[in-house]
């Protein structure tokens, strides 16, 4: 099953790279919406949305009662604890308006550097704020009544949007958000997915028990095989992606989806049963490391030798013959001025020329490339990773002889 994704912790992408890669081994990325909320995407973000449709967003509505459920029965039981390290201090009524100028991070984060608003957390950190959809009445009230939150705070974050945010130390908000994923990912299916490194999963069930590890110490939950298509989706597209993801236009990752949307889908096939035959044979592990280890040794051998064997041979069906044949044919006069019109026209239209660069290279090179097609297509179709072959030459840096190289193979109908 091809599993869309559900971001978290917050609205809104941190990463370009990161959502850029996503939309390379996802189909769809939704993302928690509660009603009421005003989303101002980049411009990027909207690219993948709306030519792809891949960002979706979702209202936790349905699992919200579920979620506030977990963290009030901890207050219940735990409160004067878990005041004495998150509990909220500051100047004037606890109903004032005031400012939440971080956002929900992981325990232990360092607070950030910068002036203090009038409500901070224990140990002085600013507050996170949540909106108030996403956690039931009740749940706000018993924050509210144990000093574990303020009301009506404001939030500077979300680009000058003002609401009545429920304020809080930032741990307690990130446990909050992990485990309204959790509930929402049990209900969709969705696999949760996030672009903070230092994240604790949200794939596995969060319990009181388990929010209550996390925050106040404990033993440490084992490792979760739940959010494995997810890893090995990002270790395998990270054989084949630019170091500069994030420069390359989102409209590169469209249309490499729209273009070869078949090899993609068998891509997300490959994926989903490299994370099946994992989650079958390490069901029970308890070692994070060596559950990452056991990951990237299947990514190695499913993925990553797959994709040498696809190159070596797309270099053996004539692909490779037919470059070295343009490089040196274009030592000579008339064909050397032949490639500089073509290079004077690389910023316009490139495949407009490439029926007399054919004419100029000879039909020899045209018989190369007409039974290289046929051998390519064959390749192609044998292997689950021949959409990250695509990604790869789809997205890397073309210089004014690859770019003459691909109007050759595109004009016969043998390019990759």
């Amino acid at each position: 099953m091809q599993r869309t994704g559900l971001y978290y912790p917050y609205v809104h992408f941190r990463d370009p790279a990161w959502i850029k890669a996503a939309a390379l081994y996802l189909p769809e990325m939704a993302r928690v919406v509660p009603e009421g909320f005003r989303v101002s995407d980049p411009d990027h973000v909207r690219v993948l949305r709306d030519g792809l449709g891949f960002v979706q967003d979702i209202d936790p509505a349905g699992a919200v009662e579920a979620a506030s459920r977990h963290l009030r029965r901890l207050v219940d039981e735990r409160g004067e604890e878990l005041r004495s390290h998150f509990g909220v201090q500051g100047a004037g009524a606890p109903d004032a308006v005031d400012v939440v100028n971080a956002e929900p991070s992981p325990p232990g984060t360092p607070a950030p550097v910068g002036g203090r608003a009038r409500f901070f957390s224990t140990g002085g950190r600013p507050l996170a704020g949540l909106y108030p959809g996403e956690m039931s009445p009740e749940l706000r009230d018993a924050l509210f009544g144990t000093g574990l939150a303020v009301r009506r705070t404001r939030n500077t974050v979300s680009h000058g949007v003002h609401h009545a945010w429920v304020g809080m130390d930032p741990a307690l908000a990130w446990v909050y958000k992990c485990a309204l994923t959790a509930e929402l990912a049990v209900r969709t299916a969705f696999l949760p997915v996030t672009d903070q490194e230092a994240a604790h999963t949200a794939v596995d069930p969060w319990d009181a028990e388990r929010m209550a590890a996390v925050l106040l110490g404990g033993a440490p939950a084992p490792a979760g095989t739940g959010g494995l298509a997810g890893r090995v989706g990002v270790l395998s597209v990270r054989c084949v992606l630019p170091a500069r993801l994030a420069e390359v236009p989102a409209e590169k990752i469209v249309e490499l989806r729209r273009m070869y949307e078949p090899e993609f889908f068998a891509y997300l096939d490959a994926i989903a049963r490299t994370a099946a035959d994992l989650r079958e044979e390490l069901a029970g592990i308890r070692s994070a490391q060596a559950l990452d280890m056991y990951v990237r040794q299947a990514v190695h051998k499913d993925f990553e030798v797959e994709l040498v064997k696809l190159r070596e041979a797309m270099n053996g069906v004539g692909l490779q013959t037919i470059t070295t044949s343009v490089s040196t044919t274009f030592d000579t006069p008339t064909s050397a001025a032949l490639a500089s019109g073509l290079i004077a026209t690389v910023g316009g239209t490139v495949a407009g020329s490439a029926a007399g660069i054919v004419a100029g290279v000879g039909a020899t090179a045209v018989g190369i490339l007409g039974g290289a097609r046929r051998q390519r297509d064959a390749a192609l179709a044998a292997s689950p990773v021949s959409f990250l072959l695509r990604v790869e030459r789809g997205l890397r840096p073309t210089t004014a002889v690859r770019r003459i190289g691909r109007a050759l193979r595109r004009s016969a109908g043998a390019d990759v």
